[in-house]
C-alpha cells in the first residue's frame, strides 16, 4: 500500500496493490485526488432535477432543458440532437500542441450542440418531463431511473410502478415517500425495507405485512411499534391514527421517528453480497467502497450504478451492462474500456475523454459523436494516424510515454513492459477527470448536493460554481387544502399552491391527485424539491467510519459518525432480529 496526499483537500488516502494492478491494466497513472474528491467531481456532471425552459438553438422553439439559457454552447431538443439533421463532425478541430488538451477540449465543448435532456431516445412514452432516464411510461419529474411506469417526483428507481416521492427503490409498486426499498408493495413513509406490504413508517423490516411504525422486524404481521396485535385490534388502531389526514400522518411520523431512534440499527444496509463493502449495496460480488448500487462485480469506489457493472473503478451514475470503466460519470448501456468519459451511451468502447457520444469506438477528446471511429477532437483519422497522435497527445498531457518510447525502453533494458523511470510532471493532465472549469453545471444544480450539501459560500470557497435561482415572483396560496384527502376534490389540480418551506409555487397534476385519492394519502404541503431534499437528509453520505459493534465490540464499518447510536455488526444484528 502507498499513502498519498489529496491535491484538493489535503487529506491522506491509500492506494493499494490491487488498485495499482487495475491502473496498470488499463494504462493510467495513479490518481492525485482522494476517493471523496473524485466522487464529488463526477457527481457535478449530472444535473438530473433542475430543468429550465429555454430556446432550442436549432428549431427556435421553447423546450425543457437541463442547461440554463446562459450556457455558452448551443442546445438542441433531444429528438433533433439524436437525428441526422446536423453533423457533430462539422465542429472538428486540429490538435494544437502549443495549447493544453483541456483548453482545446473546452473550446470544442462550447461549440458542439448539447442534447437538452439525457434520455434514451425512443424509449419514453408520455414521459417528457424527465431527465437521465430510459424505458419509461407515463412518468413525470423523475430522474436517474429506468424501466418505470406511472411514477412521479422520484429518483434512482428501477423496474417500479405507481411510485410517488420515492428514492433509491427497486422492483416496487404502489409506494409513497419510501427510501431504499426493494420488492415492496403498497408501502408508505418507509426506509430500508425488503419485501414488505401494506405498511406505514417501517424501517429495516423484511417480509412484513400490515405493520406500522416498526423497526427491525422480519416476516411479521399486525404489529405496531414492534408490538403484535390481533387482526381486529390492529385495524381498530389503524383507524385511530387517521392516516388519511395530514395532521394524523405528521403526528405518527414524529412518534415513529422517536421510537426508531431508540432501537439498534444495522451497521450497513447491504444484502446478497459476496466479499463486498458499502452501503445500499445489493447483489454484488467483490465490490469495495460502493454505494447506492446493485449488481456489481469487481468494482471499487462506485456509486449510483445498477443493471450489471463489472471490473470498474470510480464510476458514478447509470451502468447497465458496462465493463472496465474508470473515472466515468453518467455512462452506460453496453460500454467497454471507457476512461474519463461523461454522459456516454450505447455500445461504446475504447474511448477517453468522450462526452455525449454513442455507438462509437476509439475516440479521444470528442463530443457528440455517433457511429464513429478513430476521432480526436471530432476529427476523423485513419487507425494508424489515430494511434500515433493519441500517443503523442497523452505524452503532451504528461501521461504515459509513447508506445514508441516504451518499445525502445524494452529493447534497451530487455525487460518486457518496463517504462522509463521519469518524474511525474507537476501539471499532469492525463489521468485526471476534466477540471471543474469544464463542467457545465453549478454545484447546486448537480446531484453532488444530494450527498454533500453545501452553502453558496462553502461551494465557492472550494472552487465550485454556483447558480442563483432566477428571480421570480411567487403568488401567495389562496386555496385551503383540506386536512382529510377524502374532503379534497379534483378542483385542486387547477389551484396554485405555495410551498410551506420555500414559499415557491407548485401544482398537483391530475394523475398525482388520483394516486393520493385512491391510496388515502393527504395532499403534501411542500413542493417536490423540498420533499426531495427532506428524503436526501435521511440518507447518509457515501462515507464509512470505523467504530465498534454496540453489542460484541467487534470493529465494524458504518455510515453513521454518531457514536451515540446503537449500531450492531451484521452477525449481532441477524442474531437479534431472527
Amino acid at each position: 500500500m502507498e499513502n498519498k496526499t489529496c491535491k484538493n483537500c489535503g487529506i491522506e488516502f491509500i492506494i493499494t496493490n490491487e488498485d495499482k494492478d487495475f491502473y496498470n491494466k488499463i494504462q493510467v497513472p495513479e490518481p492525485k485526488s482522494c476517493p471523496k474528491c473524485r466522487l464529488m467531481r463526477r457527481l457535478l456532471e449530472r444535473n438530473t432535477r433542475n430543468l429550465y425552459y429555454r430556446k432550442c438553438d436549432y428549431s427556435g422553439e421553447k423546450i425543457i432543458s437541463q442547461y440554463h439559457e446562459k450556457q455558452p454552447f448551443p442546445v438542441y431538443r433531444s429528438d433533433i440532437w439524436w437525428s441526422d439533421k446536423w453533423d457533430p463532425m462539422d465542429y472538428a478541430m486540429e490538435f494544437d500542441f502549443s495549447k493544453s488538451f483541456f483548453e482545446q477540449f473546452k473550446e470544442l465543448k462550447n461549440k458542439v450542440p448539447h442534447f437538452s435532456v439525457f434520455v434514451i431516445d425512443g424509449t419514453l412514452q408520455n414521459s417528457d418531463f424527465t431527465n437521465c432516464t430510459g424505458y419509461l411510461k407515463n412518468c413525470y419529474l423523475i430522474s436517474e431511473s429506468d424501466y418505470d411506469e406511472d411514477c412521479y417526483y422520484s429518483n434512482l428507481q428501477k423496474h417500479s410502478k405507481n411510485m410517488v416521492d420515492c428514492s433509491v427503490c427497486y422492483d416496487s409498486e404502489l409506494c409513497y415517500e419510501c427510501i431504499d426499498c426493494i420488492n415492496c408493495y403498497n408501502l408508505k413513509y418507509s426506509s430500508n425495507c425488503d419485501g414488505c406490504k401494506n405498511g406505514y413508517f417501517l424501517r429495516d423490516c423484511q417480509g412484513c405485512m400490515d405493520c406500522i411504525g416498526c423497526t427491525n422486524q422480519i416476516h411479521k404481521q399486525y404489529m405496531i411499534f414492534n408490538k403484535e396485535y390481533s387482526e381486529r385490534k390492529y385495524k381498530e388502531k389503524v383507524s385511530q391514527f387517521k392516516l388519511n389526514t395530514f395532521s394524523g400522518v405528521e403526528s405518527l411520523k414524529k412518534e415513529a421517528t422517536k421510537f426508531s431512534d431508540t432501537q439498534f440499527h444495522r451497521n450497513l444496509h447491504e444484502d446478497h453480497n459476496e466479499n463486498s463493502l458499502g452501503d445500499s449495496l445489493y447483489e454484488s460480488k467483490n465490490a469495495q467502497y460502493c454505494f447506492d448500487s446493485k449488481d456489481l462485480e469487481d468494482c471499487k469506489y462506485c456509486a449510483r450504478l445498477s443493471l450489471g457493472v463489472k471490473d470498474s473503478m470510480d464510476h458514478t451514475g447509470w451502468g447497465m451492462k458496462c465493463e472496465r470503466t474508470y473515472e466515468c460519470a453518467a455512462c452506460g448501456d453496453q460500454i467497454y474500456n471507457m476512461k474519463f468519459c461523461s454522459t456516454c451511451t450505447t455500445t461504446l468502447h475504447d474511448c477517453e475523454y468522450a462526452e455525449q457520444c454513442s455507438a462509437s469506438s476509439y475516440l479521444f477528446g470528442c463530443f457528440g459523436l455517433r457511429h464513429k471511429q478513430y476521432c480526436i477532437l471530432n476529427k476523423q483519422y485513419s487507425k494508424e494516424e489515430y494511434e500515433k497522435l493519441v500517443s503523442k497527445i497523452i505524452e503532451h498531457m504528461g501521461g504515459r510515454a509513447s508506445a514508441r518510447r516504451e518499445r525502445e525502453t524494452e529493447e534497451r533494458t530487455g525487460l518486457v513492459g518496463s517504462r522509463p523511470n521519469e518524474v511525474e510532471p507537476k501539471n499532469r493532465e492525463y489521468g485526471e477527470f476534466p477540471s471543474v472549469d469544464l463542467c457545465p453545471f453549478a454545484y447546486n444544480e448537480s446531484i453532488a448536493m444530494d450527498y454533500y450539501p453545501l452553502t453558496k459560500e462553502e461551494a465557492i470557497s472550494k472552487g465550485y460554481k454556483w447558480r442563483d435561482p432566477d428571480k421570480k415572483e411567487f403568488r401567495p396560496q389562496k386555496y385551503s387544502i383540506p386536512d382529510d384527502i377524502n374532503e379534497t376534490s379534483g378542483e385542486i389540480i387547477d389551484e396554485i399552491l405555495a410551498c410551506e418551506k420555500c414559499k415557491r409555487n407548485f401544482k398537483i397534476i391530475e394523475p398525482e391527485y388520483k394516486f393520493y385519492k385512491s391510496n388515502d394519502i393527504p395532499i403534501p404541503r411542500n413542493c417536490s424539491d423540498c420533499r426531495h431534499l427532506q428524503r436526501m437528509k435521511k440518507r447518509p453520505a457515501p462515507e464509512l467510519y470505523d467504530r465498534e459493534c454496540s453489542k460484541c465490540g467487534e470493529k465494524i464499518s458504518t455510515t453513521s459518525p454518531d457514536k451515540s447510536k446503537i449500531i450492531y455488526c451484521k452477525k449481532c444484528y441477524l442474531e437479534a432480529v431472527y
